[in-house]
């Protein structure tokens, strides 16, 4: 339980800081779900600072990471924020 409630914490103060970066399409379901599950660990990296082969590496990384460390994301919230990290990249 106590876990819950701390990714619950991170994934909202997450979503403040991303929310007021100026990232592309902030108020879509895509951007929301980007901003709460990436800056729920570390700091929020705009969808412009890579190309998109890159964030697909990134993206293999990152669910590395997330499994080391027991977090877990469905497949579609994946596919999500693929799809808006392509739409976005560089």
């Amino acid at each position: 339980m106590y876990k819950t409630i701390f990714v619950l914490a991170l994934m909202l103060g997450g979503m403040q800081a991303a929310l007021a970066m100026d990232i592309p399409d902030a108020q879509t379901p895509a951007a929301k779900l980007y901003a709460a599950r990436c800056a729920a660990c570390h700091a929020l990296p705009h969808p412009k600072r890579l190309d998109w082969p890159a964030w697909r590496h990134m993206l293999h990384v990152m669910e590395r990471r997330m499994q080391e460390h027991g977090m877990q994301m469905s497949d579609a919230e994946w596919r999500q924020i693929a799809a808006y990290l392509r739409r976005h990249a560089r």
